[in-house]
Formats: structure tokens, C-alpha cells, sequence
């Protein structure tokens, strides 16, 4: 049986939500050892913004496929990439006004560590793929 070949593949949208899950609670730990348990905390509230919206980014956009759905799929990308920029947005602004206590430096450095997994994600779905 053979394999349809999608235009869009969905590998790597995946990789990098698995990839980044996974980052959470690392961010969590690494903050913890480095300072306390308000930094790990505050490390894992950033994580958790930046995966919600790579999620959200990844659903909307990876919702239709196929050559005919070609604008719809443009659409999708558009509408994702405005819904993750308002998760975060709306997410910084709820945590940094509701959270106490709370160390910016850490909130910002998991979203950071969350988010650079999106240079990593490439290379490891391509090693994965050599080994296959």
C-alpha cells in the first residue's frame, strides 16, 4: 500500500508541539535549581504561553489540505498567526496583572526556551527522517 503525498505535511507542526511540551516542565526545573520555586513557576507560566499558542497556530493552520484548498489553507495561516499573537499578548498581560508573586526574568526567559524549540524542531524531524 502506498502513501498519498500530502502537499502540506503535518510532521513538523507535531514535532514542534511535542518539542515544546516537552520544554515546559525542563524550563520549570531549570528555573528551580537556578533560583526558587516563584521563578519555576513563573518559567512555566511563559512555557505554557508559548505552547498554547504554537498550538493554536498548528490547529488552525493545518486544519485543511490539499492543492483545491490552497486559499483556504492561507487563510487558516493568517487567522493562526493572529490567534497566536493575541494568546500571547492577552496571556503576558493576565499573568504579569494576576500573578503574585512572579519573576519576569524567568516568565520571559520559558517563553524564550519554549519558543527557540521552533529552530530545533527541523533538524530532529530531518534526523529523524534519515533514520527511517
Amino acid at each position: 500500500m502506498s502513501q498519498t503525498n500530502r502537499l502540506i505535511d503535518r510532521r513538523l507542526a507535531k514535532a514542534l508541539v511535542y518539542l515544546q511540551a516537552l520544554m515546559i516542565p525542563v524550563s520549570a526545573l531549570i528555573a528551580w535549581a537556578l533560583k526558587d520555586t516563584t521563578a519555576a513557576l513563573s518559567a512555566t507560566l511563559g512555557a505554557l504561553i508559548c505552547w498554547l499558542a504554537s498550538c493554536y497556530f498548528s490547529w488552525q493552520s493545518f486544519r485543511a489540505a490539499g492543492a483545491r484548498a490552497s486559499k483556504q489553507v492561507l487563510s487558516n495561516m493568517y487567522r493562526g498567526l493572529m490567534g497566536k499573537f493575541a494568546i500571547v499578548i492577552v496571556g503576558f498581560i493576565l499573568i504579569l496583572s494576576n500573578v503574585k508573586p512572579l519573576s519576569p526574568v524567568a516568565l520571559f526567559c520559558g517563553f524564550i526556551l519554549v519558543q527557540a524549540m521552533s529552530w530545533v524542531a527541523p533538524f530532529w524531524v530531518a534526523r529523524q527522517q534519515k533514520r527511517v
